[in-house]
């Protein structure tokens, strides 16, 4: 099934994990993809590994968190492709600590790119799905958004701002086409080190060992079943869901 035929579709933080996930599912799908994220040489790989496959994929290398970036990632999409179906906003870091633990320079940057980021792709993108009469916005957040998860302070704190984005655009788009949904991912395989800045290997494995067995499934998420219930939240298959928080994590939060 080819659910994404035709559909250009833009992702940010894309070069590694999850974000890579997505763009290779994307692309068997059909997806016409713009790839956004700062790592110059895996962004590369990427798109060589996707036009292998047959996919038309394009790359912008940039700072999410700059004005500059959204307005160069969707000017290049409606170039190349003539339109922007889809833009799937999951860029972020996780700076673990507490308030006391964490300085202000940590603390906005996270904010710069895992909250503010989205809101300059999606300020940047809703002119032209309101012009096209529809849309489709997916934001990466976290169930950590959802309640407090200790030594994820700000972490927390950005993706609770990035879930109500989502419903406030919810709320004010909606009547112009344009739908926007949060995935809230629980805890997920020791992979996710790329985005733990702080932690070393050992610290992740020590991580996954304690998670796992507190999971209802007995087990960790995989990026590719993260990518899964994106595409889902991405396609007419959710026609009808909007402002929705998917909560994907093995039951964790039950």
């Amino acid at each position: 099934m080819m659910r994404f035929s035709g559909k250009a579709v833009l992702i940010t933080g894309v070069a590694s994990g999850l974000g890579r996930a997505v763009a290779q599912a994307l692309a068997t799908e059909g997806g016409r993809l713009t790839l956004v994220d700062r790592a110059k040489e895996p962004l590369d790989d990427l798109v060589a590994d996707l036009h292998r496959r047959g996919c038309d994929a394009i790359c912008i290398v940039g700072d999410v968190a700059e004005e500059r970036t959204s307005k160069e990632a969707i000017g290049l999409t409606l170039r190349h492709f003539g339109k922007l179906d889809i833009l799937i906003n999951n860029a972020g870091i996780n700076p673990t600590g507490s308030i006391s633990q964490t300085d202000p320079a940590t603390w906005q940057q996270a904010l710069d790119v895992n909250l503010k980021s989205a809101y300059l792709f999606c300020r940047e993108a809703i002119p032209h799905m309101i012009n096209a009469g529809k849309g489709v916005i997916v934001n990466t957040a976290s169930i950590a958004g959802q309640r407090a998860s200790t030594a994820e302070s700000v972490y927390g704190v950005s993706k609770a701002g990035l879930i109500m984005l989502t419903r406030s655009i919810a709320r004010d788009y909606g009547a112009r086409g344009i739908r926007a949904n949060a995935i809230c991912p629980g805890v997920l395989e020791s992979v996710m080190a790329d985005r733990l800045t702080r932690m070393s290997p050992d610290q992740v494995l020590a991580r996954d060992q304690r998670f796992a067995p507190t999971v209802p499934l007995g087990r960790l998420g995989t990026y590719e079943e993260i990518a899964k219930a994106i595409l889902f939240l991405a396609s007419e298959d959710a026609s009808y869901v909007s402002g929705a928080q998917l909560t994907v994590d093995g039951g964790l939060t039950a």
